[in-house]
């Protein structure tokens, strides 16, 4: 991408016209979407910590007296390959908290796409209403591997051990949360 854009500059040189400047791609990818702040911000976070899940292990659910949490959510994270196509996953498993995201991914392509300290990427989260769009950097990894002894400390909804695949628990900054009303993923 950044190939195409250096291109997309020489050529503009090349033809007399001026590049344009850098935007902030939070505020101006899109009139549909808003960044919030203030009140609106807070309201954000309470509708936020309200649909994250518990994070509950295998084991936790199985105990006597689990009660799951009600109204949780399903969200997309999202991640850039490093073919530059995205890498999208629906996952029942994050958690807000303080300007923090918490989630536990799969072995899979978006999990190592965001499993590097400093990564980025995207939480899409539907509310009653809008659809809430963090934006995220990692700030920690956890890799749990999985053998027949560490199985319960996987996430309950864990679906990978057929494969004994790896979980990828993930600790994030939210640098921005966005709303937007148009219809997302």
């Amino acid at each position: 991408m950044k190939k195409l854009f250096a291109l997309l500059a020489v050529l503009a040189l090349l033809c007399g016209v001026a590049a344009a400047e850098t935007v902030d791609t939070y505020t101006t990818a899109s009139a549909t979407k808003s960044v919030l702040s203030g009140d609106a911000l807070a309201e954000a976070e309470k509708v936020l910590m309200a649909q994250s899940s518990l994070l509950s292990t295998a084991d936790e659910a199985k105990a006597e007296g689990y009660q799951p949490k009600e109204g949780t959510s399903t969200a997309q994270i999202m991640s850039i390959n490093v073919d530059g196509s995205i890498g999208l996953s629906t996952i029942s498993e994050w958690k807000y908290e303080n300007g923090k995201v918490f989630v536990k991914l799969t072995q899979g392509q978006n999990a190592l796409n965001l499993a590097q300290e400093g990564a980025t990427g995207t939480l899409l989260v539907k509310g009653n209403g809008p659809t809430y769009l963090l934006h995220l950097k990692t700030v920690a990894v956890e890799v749990l591997e999985y053998t027949a002894e560490t199985a319960g400390q996987f996430d309950q909804f864990y679906s990978g051990a057929a494969n004994a695949l790896n979980e990828y628990h993930i600790e994030f900054d939210v640098s921005t949360i966005e709303q937007t009303f148009a219809l997302m993923f």
